[in-house]
């Protein structure tokens, strides 16, 4: 596969961009212009984010993925579908799918968001040879952990149910 470089994400990220995740979207003089309920919302929205905030990521992970022992994944079945920096579009993976390795040996991903989250795989998603997904060439959609808040109980569980 000749395929151009691309950039390649994973779930580190600096306390910079976590603290961007709980930037207020609106202005006090924007939410002045509000009707008192959409205020309330707003105000009570941004007083959670201020309680609980991002401490981690989990982007996820898509046609083209990479895991630690060298495998990619060739072919996502997830509804998403994300268009890269360089044009192309890839599909979401999810548990289930499978990575492909170059001696052409495969493995399946074993853990991912968690079935309320349609299954979709991440960055450090689990494979059936204890492999782990380490990177995505998409960079926009993520989970967000935050502080004092936990994921569901099927997030990523570290040994597959």
């Amino acid at each position: 596969m000749n395929a151009p470089f691309q950039f390649l994400c994973g779930n580190a990220v600096s306390p910079e961009y976590l603290r961007s995740l709980d930037t207020p979207h609106f202005t006090e003089q924007h939410i002045a212009r509000f009707d008192e309920g959409t205020q309330a919302t707003v105000r009570e929205q941004q007083a959670y984010l201020d309680a609980h905030p991002a401490i981690a990521i989990f982007r996820f992970a898509t046609e083209g993925s990479h895991t630690r022992n060298g495998g990619v994944i060739q072919q996502g079945t997830g509804l998403q579908e994300f268009k890269l920096e360089n044009g192309q579009s890839v599909r979401g993976a999810r548990k289930g799918d499978y990575v492909m390795y170059v001696d052409g040996s495969t493995a399946q991903i074993i853990t991912g968001a968690g079935q309320v989250n349609n299954d979709v795989a991440l960055v450090g998603s689990l494979l059936s040879n204890g492999d782990e997904i380490i990177n995505t060439p998409q960079d926009g959609l993520v989970f967000v952990a935050r502080e004092g808040e936990s994921m569901v109980k099927d997030f990523l569980p570290s040994i597959a149910d």
